[in-house]
């Protein structure tokens, strides 16, 4: 677990308590006393739900990829979960600077360059070491997950997102359809659903039971409107069902998104192999895939032939500042990208 964030203490709490078989968990980051407490937590959890789940720590370097490589070669792990970002969510929902003010015109898609930098380093790390890792990323999977795979770097699966909506709507249904519940939906849609119901905009999400679609879903969620920093506990819990059947607990059906790079979010089968999609058989994957691209011109951002394109709108709002970072950048230049716009970041929130 790369990461000792709030997302990632969700995670490794739920873990704790819901591994049934001896999974081995090691977090890893550069908080030597964060990590310490987490462990002692996590081991404490397992005790008290009766898991064999065991935790320890590892001191990790971000700040290469090579020096990521050295410390993930110490603990040779099968799985690898990304949970670090260059950009944390929490500090644009709220506009106090002229930067959050900027994300909140232009869309999260802004940030995409800041989401992708450390998961660039870490997938660049897994190739370095080239042992087949699977690799989840927990850091806007809906973009970023595309610009690994157009980098040509290994990404099984991003979590979250998706699963907000699979895990609300899936509440509302009787226990038994659960289980054939099949969501669509796109990172756009959190912030529509953060909304006030009757001022959403866009198409709504997508849901079936089984191969049947529910046509009445906006009607049936339009009362929900979703928390800000609280959605984890939603969000980080749905990844944990994911996580343990890669890690071999059995397969099972769930919702992640970026699966294989693409953007958005579907449903999945999951187990040791991967994950596969898991479609109605009333929609092909290169519709789902089409209709989740819709909500990329609203999200501020597409990557496409291996470039990341910013909306035009965005582009506008750019280039009043720098007419080179509304250009966008190649999907291999993360790292100047990011560090380009650290510098417009740093003057806005100056």
């Amino acid at each position: 677990m790369v990461g000792t964030g709030y997302y990632a203490e969700i995670m490794l709490a739920d873990l704790a308590a819901t591994a049934r078989t001896a999974i081995t968990v090691v977090i890893g980051g550069r908080n030597v006393e964060r990590m310490k407490w987490l462990v002692e937590a996590c081991r404490a959890r397992a005790v008290n739900f009766g898991s064999p789940a065991s935790f320890s720590s590892v001191e990790l370097d971000s700040t290469s990829s090579a020096a990521l490589a050295e410390g993930i070669r110490r603990v040779k792990p099968r799985i690898v979960v990304q949970s670090a970002s260059a950009q944390s969510p929490w500090k644009v929902d709220i506009a106090d600077s002229e930067w959050s003010t900027l994300v909140a015109k232009a869309g999260f898609g802004l940030t995409l360059a800041f989401n992708s930098l450390l998961a660039f380093r870490t997938a660049t790390a897994l190739k370095q070491i080239g042992d087949g890792t699977i690799f989840v990323n927990t850091c806007y999977p809906d973009g970023v997950n595309q610009v690994l795979a157009q980098a040509g770097l290994p990404i099984t699966t991003g979590v979250g997102n998706v699963g907000i909506f699979s895990s609300v709507i899936g509440g509302r249904l009787p226990f038994e359809q659960r289980r054939d519940l099949r969501v669509l939906a796109h990172h756009r849609h959190i912030v529509e659903w953060r909304k006030p119901g009757a001022e959403r905009a866009g198409a709504p999400v997508r849901a079936w039971i089984g191969d049947t679609e529910l046509s009445d879903i906006d009607d049936f969620t339009r009362d929900i409107r979703l928390p800000y920093r609280e959605l984890n506990m939603i969000s980080a819990a749905n990844a944990v069902p994911v996580l343990l059947a890669l890690a071999g607990e059995g397969a099972r059906r769930a919702h992640v998104p970026g699966p294989h790079g693409k953007g958005g979010g579907y449903p999945v089968m999951v187990d040791p192999s991967g994950v596969r999609l898991d479609l109605p058989s009333s929609i092909t994957e290169a519709e789902a895939v089409a209709w989740n691209r819709q909500f990329e011109e609203v999200d501020g951002v597409s990557i496409r032939d291996g470039r990341v394109i910013y909306a035009d709108r965005v582009g506008s709002l750019l280039a009043t500042y720098s007419p080179e970072l509304a250009k966008g950048f190649a999907v291999t230049d993360v790292e100047e990208a990011a560090a380009d716009l650290d510098v417009l970041r740093a003057k806005l929130t100056a």
